[in-house]
Order: C-alpha cells, then sequence, then structure tokens
C-alpha cells in the first residue's frame, strides 16, 4: 500500500454536514489536531466535496468537475478533512485525474476556463494521518487520561477505507485504526457481529436506513458497548440521534453513547468534555468525567 508523507501543515476542508449541523465535531477536529502539532489554513471557496454516491451517480462528469475544482483551490499542498465522504470523493477525483489523461484533459480545460490549474494535492482523513508512528508516539507522550475498563464499538462506515486504491488507508475489509487508537487511549475495543456494515444513513428510504441502524446497535448492545467511537458526521447523527428516533418508534432503549474519534482523543489528551462539545450529543458520554 502507497502511503503520501506526513506533513505538519494541512488545508482544512471542513465539508458540508459538520459544520451545518454538528459544529463540535469541527470544532474537536480542530483542537486536536493543534494539540498535536498539526498547523491547519483555510480556504473559503471550498464547496461540497461533492456527495461520492448521489452526486456521482447523477452525473460523474459534473462530479468529477466540482472535486477537481476543489483540489485546484488548494494549490498542491495536502488536504486533510473530518469527514470519510470528502476523503473518499477528493481521493478518488484525485485517482482519476491521476490515471485517466483523457479525463485530466478534459478537466484542464475547464478549469482554465475558471482561471485555474489541475492540481492534484495528497488527500487524507484525519485518523489516516494520526495513523502514522510519529503521531502515534506523540499521541501516547500527551496521554493524560485512560479510560481503563470502557468497552467501545468503533463503527468505520462504507468511506473511510474505501475505494482502497485511491484512498490507500487501512485493510478496506477489516480496518483496525480506529480500534488501535480504542487500544491507546487505555479503552477495549470490540469485536461485534457485523461490525463493518452501514450505518444505514445512506439509504432513501427511512424505515430501511433506521432498521439497519437498529441492527448494528442491538450488535452493539449485545457486545457489551458502553460507547460508540467512529469519524464520520453522518454516522454520528445516524446513532445519535438515531438513537431518539428508534426509541420514540420501537420503545427500544440503547443508551449508548457516542463519540467522534477526535472527542475521545481530545478527552484522553486533557481537554473538558465541554470543550469537546459533548454537552449537545443527544446520547450523553457518562465516562468523560
Amino acid at each position: 500500500m502507497k502511503t503520501e508523507s506526513v506533513s505538519s501543515k494541512y488545508t482544512f476542508f471542513p465539508g458540508c454536514l459538520a459544520r451545518l449541523k454538528l459544529p463540535q465535531v469541527e470544532s474537536s477536529v480542530r483542537i486536536v489536531l493543534g494539540d498535536l502539532g498539526i498547523e491547519l489554513t483555510e480556504e473559503t471557496r471550498f464547496t461540497c466535496c461533492p456527495d461520492p454516491v448521489v452526486f456521482r451517480s447523477a452525473s460523474r462528469r459534473d462530479w468529477l468537475s466540482l472535486a477537481a475544482r476543489n483540489l485546484a483551490l488548494d494549490g498542491g499542498a495536502p488536504i486533510v478533512t473530518l469527514c470519510p465522504g470528502c476523503a473518499s470523493s477528493l481521493s478518488e477525483a484525485r485517482h482519476i485525474l491521476e490515471h485517466d489523461e483523457a479525463a485530466a484533459g478534459e478537466i484542464s480545460t475547464k478549469l482554465k476556463r475558471l482561471s485555474m490549474n489541475l492540481a492534484i494535492p495528497p488527500v487524507s482523513h484525519f485518523l489516516k494521518i494520526l495513523s502514522t508512528d510519529d503521531f502515534k508516539k506523540t499521541i501516547s507522550e500527551k496521554i493524560k487520561k485512560k479510560f481503563e475498563g470502557l468497552k467501545v464499538a468503533s463503527h468505520y462506515g462504507c468511506h473511510l477505507v474505501r475505494p482502497s486504491d485511491a484512498v490507500e488507508f487501512d485493510d478496506p475489509e477489516k480496518p483496525t485504526t480506529m480500534d488501535d487508537l480504542v487500544a491507546l487511549l487505555g479503552a477495549e475495543p470490540l469485536d461485534y457481529e457485523d461490525k463493518f456494515l452501514c450505518c444505514g444513513r445512506p439509504s432513501m428510504d427511512e424505515t430501511t436506513s433506521m432498521s439497519m441502524a437498529q441492527h448494528k446497535l442491538e450488535c452493539m448492545q449485545a457486545a457489551g458497548a458502553e460507547a460508540i467511537v467512529l469519524a464520520c458526521p453522518f454516522c454520528f447523527e445516524q446513532f445519535d440521534l438515531g438513537q431518539l428516533i428508534i426509541g420514540r418508534k420501537t420503545g427500544k432503549k440503547f443508551d449508548i453513547p457516542v463519540l467522534y474519534a477526535s472527542q475521545l482523543l481530545g478527552l484522553a489528551m486533557g481537554r473538558e468534555p465541554a470543550e469537546m462539545g459533548l454537552n449537545l450529543h443527544k446520547i450523553k458520554f457518562k465516562g468523560a468525567s
């Protein structure tokens, strides 16, 4: 597997959902990356990545054009995202532009009309950066609180490690990055039934979507999960708010707090629960104090 060189300076690509609906997620990522010595620069002209499922299915050419514009805006500096969908979409577009001369030529012509040049900067989800040996060492040195005895169900979702030839991160069939981070922070990573299945959020049918979420929550609960750790804004909403929706419709109660990987890491590094935005979650994390 090819790996990009690790930088300490990145252009931050926040995506749409976290910025609009989950400000605590964006804030926690910014704080934690800053605490680990990563400098983030801003590009205010970024648009949606765009969406790697619905938008790409509607028009692959328009999807590639919009993604290429985002990449070109960055000017070649490495990009870090907080959203696996954004990382997947931009990485796949980058891969196409790097390997398909015809597509690259067409996109380059379009960009020139905007007075822009084709660019294919490295793109990484923040977990890809933090999973390198250097940052694992830095994290270990900065841990102030260990979550000994906390049983954690990691949810990887669909886009964090896919498409594997473009994202080039972890094992696309059985990823371990989040479990490794959970263990590094002293907690117990759990294996559970259907661990690597979708959360159900992409389904356009609400009944199907909630049924899939309920199934995964039941599997986590059966394994003894005391917290869910993930790294996707859509998956976060599906499990945090979703637990309330499922409860109202079925009477089924899970009460499993959901944490972004950056939030659990920030708590372990000594940040206060309020700094990590845990007060904004629907299901409260009692292990934060």
